[in-house]
């Protein structure tokens, strides 16, 4: 194979995009999400897209103290992977690779404590994974799921979503 100088192989690259996000639950080990101002219908974790000069883990704090108001004290300095996941191109959007940190347990104090970003989302809520079932997207079980094995086994899931059928909510 001939070199090529990187100024002229990187461009020919594919591009993507990273997330970081952060997976909490309450006392009683039911999930944390937020409701999506932009997608209705859709449930989040904290968490959002990397900065250019950002690592994941930096990127999942700032999120958090952005969209819930503060950075509860479970999240310390030692980052905790959950999952890696990936997500193939769905127009407009390129690959997607996202990055999941346990944000542990939050007292009911910081749940209330929790002031939203009205411009990212309109709610929160922790319920069961049950009462999760009903509601979320099947892309969303998967991860809460996931998430759910990964705090329970210690070992972070490896998880490669399915592309969205047009109209699918995630």
């Amino acid at each position: 194979m001939t070199f090529v100088p990187p100024e002229q192989f990187v461009p020919t690259l594919p591009h993507g995009v990273s997330y970081a996000g952060v997976f909490f639950t309450d006392r009683h080990d039911r999930p944390l999400l937020l409701t999506s101002v932009h997608h209705q219908g859709e449930y989040q974790y904290p968490g959002g897209l990397l900065d250019a000069d950002e690592d994941p883990w930096a990127c999942a704090l700032r999120e958090t103290a952005e969209e819930i108001g503060f950075i509860p004290a479970s999240l310390d300095d030692a980052p905790r992977l959950l999952m890696l996941s990936f997500t193939p191109p769905e127009p407009p959007w390129p690959w997607k690779l996202g990055v999941t940190f346990d944000g542990g347990s939050l007292t009911d104090d910081e749940i209330e404590r929790i002031t939203l970003d009205p411009a990212e989302h309109s709610g929160h809520a922790v319920r069961t994974l049950e009462e999760w079932s009903r509601i979320v997207a099947p892309r969303r079980l998967r991860t809460l799921r996931a998430s759910l094995t990964a705090r329970r086994t210690g070992v972070a899931e490896y998880l490669v979503s399915e592309p969205r059928h047009p109209g699918e909510s995630g």
